[in-house]
């Protein structure tokens, strides 16, 4: 799936996803909940571990959300394997992870999901009028540089959002608006289902960033790669 020319593979930025170890503590006991996927950050990136992002739901009712979590999927990439393995791995329960951190429900409206080290990732919901979550994701991609989702900064151009759905019983991510990273908007995007992000991660950071359909079409994010060839 992953066509795009791929550049000098090595670590630095986003920690987690080059083997993050998760602090203790981080974790929040959910006894009685169901854990569903709503989001993927994947690596292109050999041996590296994927993020995903979850939501821990109320078994009974899966409407309910208890918790936002993140966590690595252990040496699940797009380089090893496809994305759509990774995919599939997400939604395994025998794929082996390790939790990184996770957020209650009752302080989504005054606070972030966080991996603090080296700043590397922020995530928040703010609820919606119609009981969606609206979705904003921050990560960093240089020294000084973060590429982002939602929030003020980027919801005018990227603005996903986490809807419930009654007949399946599940959350997924859907586009309200995007443009692509020449600033075209993407007429077709609004209602659409985004499983995630791929990307390759090089010594000096991120350079691309593509958001994959849940066909496992893709859209270019971000393009910094101008910047690699100009050094």
């Amino acid at each position: 799936m992953f066509k795009q020319p791929i550049l000098m593979l090595s670590s630095l930025i986003l920690v987690a996803i080059i083997g993050f170890s998760p602090s203790g503590g981080a974790a929040l006991a959910k006894e009685h909940g169901l854990k569903q996927p709503i989001f993927l950050l994947c690596p292109h990136n050999a041996g590296r571990g994927a993020w995903s992002l979850f939501f821990t739901v109320d078994d009974k009712d899966h409407s309910k959300i208890l918790s936002l979590g993140l966590e690595t999927l252990l040496k699940q990439n797009s380089k090893d394997s496809s994305y759509s393995e990774v995919i599939a791995a997400q939604h395994d329960p025998k794929v082996k992870s390790e939790l990184v951190t996770e957020l209650d429900a009752k302080d989504f409206a005054t606070l972030q999901l966080k991996v603090d080290e080296r700043d590397a990732l922020h995530v928040s919901l703010a609820r919606q009028a119609d009981g969606s979550m609206e979705l904003m994701i921050s990560a960093r991609v240089s020294s000084s540089g973060r590429f982002t989702i939602g929030g003020r900064e980027a919801q005018a151009k990227r603005d996903l959002v986490a809807y419930y759905d009654p007949m399946s019983a599940s959350w997924s991510v859907k586009a309200k608006t995007l443009y692509d990273y020449m600033g075209v908007r993407i007429a077709d995007a609004p209602g659409r289902v985004m499983s995630g992000l791929v990307f390759p991660i090089t010594g000096t950071g991120i350079y691309l960033v593509l958001g994959v359909w849940d066909n496992d079409d893709v859209v270019t994010l971000m393009d910094r790669t101008a910047v690699i060839a100009g050094d």
